[in-house]
């Protein structure tokens, strides 16, 4: 179980060692969550060294993509991107992994983990062999889906779905990614070694052919799969109606997980891949988290260059969206967008944009805005006031922090009940928020995640 951060508050002088700070703490989570991965596996599982450095290897895969995928960098990163896999064995991920599913774009989003590109060592299996890779299309790198619009099925946020479906070795499925179900948004593969998989005349061939290809060298044939060693079928394994080889996102063709024995010759393994995937219940909290972090350093350093002040809030209204105009006497509401002009109005002394990587018209702020709520205490709101002084904030089970500047709530995935198609459910915090938040008063709740609450709030 992935825990929340305890991260209260960002000091307005330290904006950029905070969020420094933020990731490091963020990534030692990943790290402490996943690193438990070994231990949970059975131990009739891992009953030798080999396949202890298998489990070890595909773990440090996993921690290395969720970190990744949290230190997106700006410009026109996304929180959330994973890299491409990589197709000719250089250890690079490809700079493009298609735009589609079947027979053309699913291809190029299956290969071989492009651990240079992440950092890492040479991982390598129990067997001697390099861990294969799938990534979803909702949150591949390149070519990004197109985020257009608030709520377009384009946009990475906290409603985008793993879009991969898994089995056990029984053929039952794990993660079932059809009919718009919650599948796995990235599957690392352990090949192990060779054998003959289902239905075919002879043993996988890992050889390495054609001019320059060397076995420690790329697949230099175009595409690679044409060199025996770049190709997935000699790697990955088919059994029980499921292709390790291939991968259809959104429906129930996905991965299964060895070991699977034949049916007419039971000794003899058609399926020894081992699989360990990422899902969107695992990474999303952590952006989540990583987005708050981001936008409250903004908000903090806005304020420590406008004598402590804040701008007024997008008022919530069906008219509103997509844009959100920072409205006067408007204390909650969603973030808004620049440049601000009622602020200015209230009061002239204060900027009109923020001093940070948020902008109207930035890529990765598209994809988030409209799960950002933002409310800010009487007494720091751009018109001059002293009383009430600031915001409460109730803490489960029973603390309440008083006198808050300002908070920060990004929306959880919908929960039961909750509509965000329209611009009139748009306008409707209960479609976003639960809890004291619903009400978008001067108290609001910082809870923990369960059914029916998945807010998460950060304060100063």
């Amino acid at each position: 179980m992935i825990k929340p951060l305890n991260i209260h508050n960002v000091p307005k002088d330290t904006n950029k060692q905070n969020g420094q700070a933020l990731i490091i703490l963020l990534i030692l989570l990943v790290t402490g969550t996943t690193s438990l991965f070994v231990h949970s596996v059975n131990t009739n599982k891992l009953n030798n060294e080999r396949d202890k450095k298998t489990y070890e290897s595909l773990a440090k895969a996993k921690v290395a993509l969720m970190g990744q995928a949290i230190m997106w960098n700006y410009g026109n990163g996304r929180p959330g991107d994973l890299p491409c896999p990589d197709l000719n064995d250089d250890g690079v991920a490809e700079t493009s992994c298609g735009n589609s599913d079947g027979s053309t774009g699913q291809a190029y989003r299956i290969g071989r983990l492009p651990w240079k590109t992440l950092g890492l060592p040479d991982l390598r299996d129990g067997d001697g062999e390099r861990l294969w890779y799938a990534v979803s299309n909702n949150f591949k790198n390149n070519t990004r889906t197109t985020c257009t619009a608030l709520s377009s099925a384009g946009c990475l946020n906290s409603n985008t779905i793993g879009t991969i479906s898994t089995r056990q070795s029984n053929g039952q499925l794990i993660l079932d990614a059809s009919s718009g179900n919650n599948g796995a948004i990235a599957v690392i593969l352990a090949p192990g070694k060779i054998l003959r998989r289902q239905g075919a005349a002879s043993d996988q061939d890992r050889s390495c052919t054609g001019a320059n290809c060397k076995t420690y060298d790329p697949c230099t044939t175009s595409p690679a799969s044409l060199t025996p060693k770049c190709n997935p079928i000699n790697y990955l394994d088919k059994g029980n109606g499921e292709d390790n080889a291939s991968f259809i996102d959104g429906t129930a063709d996905g991965f299964i997980s060895g070991n699977i024995a034949s049916t007419s010759q039971p000794n003899t393994l058609i399926v020894n891949d081992k699989l360990l995937t990422i899902t969107a219940s695992e990474l999303t909290p952590l952006l989540e988290k990583r987005v708050a972090g981001e936008v409250l350093a903004c908000l903090s350093n806005y304020a420590s260059g406008n004598g402590g002040r804040y701008p007024w809030a997008a008022k919530m209204n069906a008219s509103s969206a997509p844009a959100y105009a920072d409205t006067t006497d408007t204390l909650f509401g969603r973030l808004p967008d620049t440049p601000f002009t009622n602020t200015n109005i209230s009061n002239p002394s204060m900027g009109i944009n923020w001093i940070c990587n948020i902008a109207s018209n930035s890529y990765w702020w598209l994809n988030w805005k409209e799960s950002v709520f933002y409310g800010l205490g009487n007494a720091y709101k751009p018109a001059n006031t002293t009383t009430p002084p600031g915001i409460d904030v109730y803490i489960n089970p029973t603390t309440t922090l008083s006198n808050k500047q300002v908070v920060v709530i990004i929306a959880g995935k919908p929960l039961s009940g909750q509509s965000r198609t329209t611009n009139s459910d748009k306008a409707n915090p209960a479609n976003y928020l639960e809890g004291f938040n619903t009400g978008a008063t001067s108290t609001f709740q910082k809870d923990v995640a369960t059914s029916t609450f998945n807010d998460y709030l950060l304060f100063q």
